[in-house]
């Protein structure tokens, strides 16, 4: 039997859900992230030199958490969808999703003919099992599909692709969207702050859920106040980086001279 979608049922629900983001090749640290809690782990193929063998794995690592796998691909095609979800992701983020088209064709990618593209070979997303039919049945309401807003055409059109069926939420890529809007990297600045609040509000609008990528619990909290509902709580190598320096920091300082 088909597992259940957890993230989709919380924001079907009006609930807020977190997740921790994968950067690194080893499986061994989505793992972590859904024992540590995660509501669903993002495993990132669009700049991170993930193999298709690699991606199996880190499905894999999440079979016995209740934590979503979901996949960032490398680009809005269909192919590549095709072989993530295959492998066992349950949701995907597609990257610079500009247009009404571009997210019918995000959504299409997740579906079977005759709603959508996607080849029949789901092998590990079955769970091998011989109920091929369950899968087919379920598959495509069971899959989350967030559509990253990143540039001005993708905000003019937010609205629009808000309101496409079977986009579940948009999501602010934060880097691409600020530098895209000629803030580079400036996420204070009134200009990227109204930009984001323009995607919110949106995704209100059509029902959708809302979300950003952070970089730490005071980022997250900010986007909490102003109606997130998917946080990207950070990345392995961040989190990874501020443990090792708070706890070599305090052994320092633990150093008689």
């Amino acid at each position: 039997m088909i597992r259940e979608n957890r993230t989709k049922r919380l924001l079907a629900q009006g609930k807020t859900v977190i997740g921790g983001w994968v950067v690194s090749e080893d499986p061994t640290t989505t793992e972590i992230m859904a024992d540590v809690g995660f509501d669903f782990v993002v495993v990132d193929t669009e700049h991170a030199p993930q193999t298709a063998t690699g991606l199996q794995a880190h499905m894999m690592a999440l079979k016995d958490t209740q934590a979503t796998g979901v996949v960032r691909v490398v680009w809005n095609d269909f192919v590549r969808v095709k072989q993530a979800l295959d492998v066992g992701a349950e949701g995907i983020v597609f990257p610079w999703v500009n247009t009404v088209e571009q997210a019918q064709a995000a959504v299409a990618s997740t579906r079977y003919p005759p709603r959508g593209v996607r080849g029949w070979g789901p092998r590990r997303a079955l769970r091998f099992a011989t109920d091929q039919m369950d899968y087919f049945r379920h598959a495509e309401e069971n899959i989350l599909v967030l559509c990253q807003i990143e540039t001005q055409e993708a905000l003019d059109n937010a609205p629009a692709i808000a309101a496409v069926d079977g986009v579940d939420a948009l999501m602010i890529g934060p880097a691409d969207f600020s530098i895209n809007l000629g803030v580079p990297l400036d996420w204070e600045c009134g200009k990227f702050v109204a930009g984001v609040r323009r995607v919110r509000q949106a995704a209100d609008a059509a029902g959708k859920a809302f979300g950003v990528i952070t970089s730490g619990a005071d980022y997250a909290k900010r986007w909490l106040a102003e109606g997130a509902r998917v946080i990207i709580a950070g990345a392995d190598g961040a989190f990874l980086k501020m443990m090792a320096q708070a706890t070599l920091g305090e052994i320092r300082q633990a150093i008689v001279p």
